[in-house]
């Protein structure tokens, strides 16, 4: 990583960082697996990111470890990897996303609003995600996963709302009875088929 300028607690977790990922000795959250199977990503974009990037922020938070932005490039685009270091030691690697608009001016530069930082508005309708502090937008999901008691269940047209940045879906607690209740009461429309393998096989 590009270390000429970093205070050295920044420079000693880059290089953390960079020996994790060398020997291969990371976790990869549901975001990322996600990321990968739907190709938006591969492991080696990931991998060469986390190497060859610079640490552009930390987001600290009071009941989390710290978590580290890391700005580097894969396939000639800017890349932002989020990543934390967990109690035992481990790395892991949050979500990852090509900084754009509206959150990002670019890749370096998060987009200002009536002269303060995006990450710093405090304006309470203003709902803001979580994980990453990007903007959350309202969506409808076409299809959405949810397990219950072992079963996995895909729910149609659920309203929710969708970090533009992460991918996070936040889904609000009437919406969430709602489908607990159509479960329980197997409303179902269709049943579709799924694909299942082994993972040791």
């Amino acid at each position: 990583m590009n270390q000429a300028f970093l205070r050295p607690d920044v420079k000693e977790t880059a290089d953390w960082i960079r020996d994790k990922v060398s020997e291969n000795d990371f976790f990869n959250s549901e975001h990322i697996v996600r990321y990968l199977t739907r190709r938006i990503f591969s492991m080696e974009d990931i991998r060469q990111v986390l190497l060859s990037g610079t640490i552009l922020e930390i987001h600290s938070h009071p009941l989390r470890s710290d978590a580290f932005l890391v700005l580097g490039a894969a396939n000639g685009e800017p890349v932002h990897v989020v990543c934390t270091r967990d109690r035992d030691d481990n790395l892991i690697i949050l979500y990852a996303y090509h900084p754009s608009m509206p959150t990002w001016q670019d890749e370096k530069t998060r987009t200002e609003v009536k002269g303060q930082a995006m990450d710093a508005r405090q304006n309470a309708k203003q709902r803001t995600c979580f994980f990453c502090n990007s903007e959350i937008e309202p969506i409808t999901v076409g299809n959405f996963d949810f397990r219950w008691e072992g079963d996995l269940y895909v729910i149609k047209k659920v309203p929710a709302g969708l970090c533009v940045q992460c991918g996070e879906k936040y889904i609000s607690a009437e919406a969430s009875e709602k489908i607990v209740e159509k479960i329980e009461k197997e409303a179902f429309i269709e049943k579709d088929e799924v694909r299942v393998f082994d993972y040791e096989r």
